[in-house]
């Protein structure tokens, strides 16, 4: 296997073409526009999805696998997984994500594209100079689903505090918050940011799950002022 330094110097950011595939989700974008996963996001192996999970982002093995399998199971075929098909809503996707618009009516897939306005929005609520913290992120999850019509079911709202909560874990500096520059990067151009360094410590599924709760109870304390 690869060792982490050596596979990014030699995996060139190569951004996707129109007749590559990619999902709604920016780390697994990221890892195809590297070359970590296939680049043209089709047919991706089980074990691909998680070794390139554990490799790039030092997600544990039964974290990585759970996530590898519930991707594969609800939105694969024969133990493989084309990107695109996790723009099936309601499947893992689901609206009020940060950067991408919600499904349209009639519709049945999520857009794949970053949507520079929700962008745009997101990177507003980062302090220019500390960047982005947990908080900030419950409360970006807060506005978002605000504007919904109707809210997230429970399945779906607790996949959007996992993604806030993972999302920190992965790109957080030593201070617990995260640059502007590298949400810009890994949010917007859906690229490994520059100067990012993989997480020293083994990222589990305890860790994941108690860092989602405390996604929850942040914003259960904000709506509550």
């Amino acid at each position: 296997m690869l060792t982490f330094s050596r596979s990014f110097t030699e995996h060139r950011f190569e951004p996707a073409t129109p007749s590559d595939r990619r999902s709604p989700c920016p780390a697994l974008n990221a890892l195809a526009n590297h070359g970590y996963l296939p680049r043209d996001g089709k047919d991706i192996g089980l074990w691909q999805l998680i070794q390139a999970l554990h490799a790039v982002y030092n997600l544990s093995y039964p974290l990585a696998a759970l996530l590898a399998i519930a991707g594969i199971l609800f939105c694969g075929h024969a133990l493989c997984l084309d990107l695109d098909a996790l723009a099936m809503h309601n499947r893992i996707e689901h609206d009020a994500s940060m950067v991408h618009a919600n499904t349209l009516p009639g519709h049945s897939n999520a857009p794949t594209l970053v949507d520079p306005k929700l962008l745009h929005s997101f990177l507003a609520e980062a302090d220019v100079h500390k960047g982005l913290g947990l908080e900030d992120l419950a409360r970006v999850r807060i506005f978002r689903e605000s504007r919904l019509s109707r809210p997230l079911d429970v399945v779906h709202s607790e996949v959007g505090m996992g993604e806030a909560g993972l999302c920190w874990l992965l790109l957080k500096g030593k201070n617990g918050r995260i640059p502007i520059s590298t949400l810009s990067q890994w949010f917007g151009e859906e690229r490994i940011p520059a100067g990012w360094l993989r997480p020293r410590e083994e990222i589990g599924l305890l860790e994941a799950r108690e860092t989602a709760n405390e996604v929850a109870a942040i914003m259960k304390h904000i709506k509550k002022w």
